[in-house]
């Protein structure tokens, strides 16, 4: 049954993203579901503005008072929202989540986050050579980073796991992972940077804050980093169809045309390994989820989704500036 969409309610939206293309809709994504909005001129600002107070935390009548919508007409736009199941409803509360339900909504919550962090204009930019190859170049590079932290997040959750089968699946899952690096390093070499100067590299701030949250994760929620594999195991450069979409780009920017190869022999191993596949095995054998732990980890999720948007935003900005360093170089005290 819809929630109610009376003036007094204080309605709240399913987590949801918005796309906006060039034309005149903006695509609406709930997990799964896709929706299709018409954008007539400045509505969409307002449209937005609205979206924001279906918190929870305001009533349909404030929410009517601070965007200046009447009363009827917001009641109206709650209702649509509730007869789409898009608010999100108390009357289902469990204290456990069943296991399949539970792995279903993982499915779909990285589904969505997934192709929302390939919206980014990092990939629309390099497909469309709107950025210089140094970004090109750049991207393989924070990859590289990003590989070689594999040891450094796998053997905090190890750490700090308390389930033994779920300590051995991480051990596991360790052994198979933590010496990739070298896959990636090899690319860049062929790329034309000098191995040395790749093994010396410094992350940029992004690629630190990516690394460093998901240690957090590991370290306090071990049900929350096995949920984010799915995440940061299939994203762009960790799939099939985004390590060749990889190798054309890099011929297209003027690089050797198998300079990706050992890069895609990393992707290669991980997909044979089946790492997105880590949850379903952890979770093998059990009937539900506790509620408050399936919270966390789905929180946890979505944080490291915001942490590869700026990852990928300094990428974009720190390699399309001509003067920064590439690689870039640690500011030792001499420097100063």
């Amino acid at each position: 049954m819809a929630p109610s969409s009376g003036p007094e309610q204080r309605p709240r939206l399913r987590h949801c993203t918005f796309f906006v293309p060039n034309r005149g809709s903006v695509l609406m994504i709930v997990g799964d579901q896709h929706f299709e909005l018409e954008q007539h001129g400045a509505q969409l600002k307002d449209f937005l503005n609205f979206k924001r107070y279906l918190d929870g935390r305001h009533t349909v009548s404030e929410i009517s008072e601070i965007t200046g919508v009447s009363v009827p007409d917001a009641v109206g736009i709650v209702g649509s929202f509730a007869e789409q199941g898009l608010l999100r409803t108390e009357e289902n509360e469990l204290e456990n989540i069943p296991v399949d339900a539970f792995l279903k909504q993982i499915d779909k919550s990285t589904a969505m986050w997934t192709e929302q962090i390939g919206y980014h204009r990092l990939w629309s930019g390099l497909e469309n050579q709107d950025f210089r190859k140094e970004v090109f170049l750049g991207l393989i590079l924070e990859t590289y980073h990003y590989i070689n932290s594999a040891s450094r997040h796998i053997s905090t959750a190890i750490a700090h796991c308390t389930d033994p089968a779920w300590k051995r699946l991480l051990s596991e899952y360790l052994a198979e992972e933590y010496d990739h690096a070298w896959m990636a390093r090899d690319s860049l070499v062929r790329m034309g940077l000098p191995q040395e100067q790749v093994e010396n590299a410094h992350p940029l701030i992004g690629t630190w804050s990516w690394i460093n949250n998901l240690c957090e994760i590991a370290r306090e929620d071990t049900l929350g980093y096995l949920a984010c594999t799915k995440l940061f195991e299939a994203r762009g450069t960790d799939t099939l169809d985004g390590a060749r979409t990889l190798q054309r780009l890099a011929v297209q920017y003027g690089f050797p045309e198998d300079c990706l190869a050992p890069l895609l022999s990393h992707v290669e191993e991980d997909v044979k390994a089946n790492h997105t596949g880590l949850l379903e095995e952890a979770l093998e054998g059990r009937e539900s989820v506790p509620v408050q732990q399936a919270h966390r980890a789905v929180n946890n999720l979505h944080d490291l989704k915001h942490s590869f948007d700026q990852y990928n935003d300094s990428i974009v900005q720190y390699y399309s500036d001509v003067s920064n360093y590439i690689p870039r170089l640690k500011v030792d005290y001499f420097s100063l």
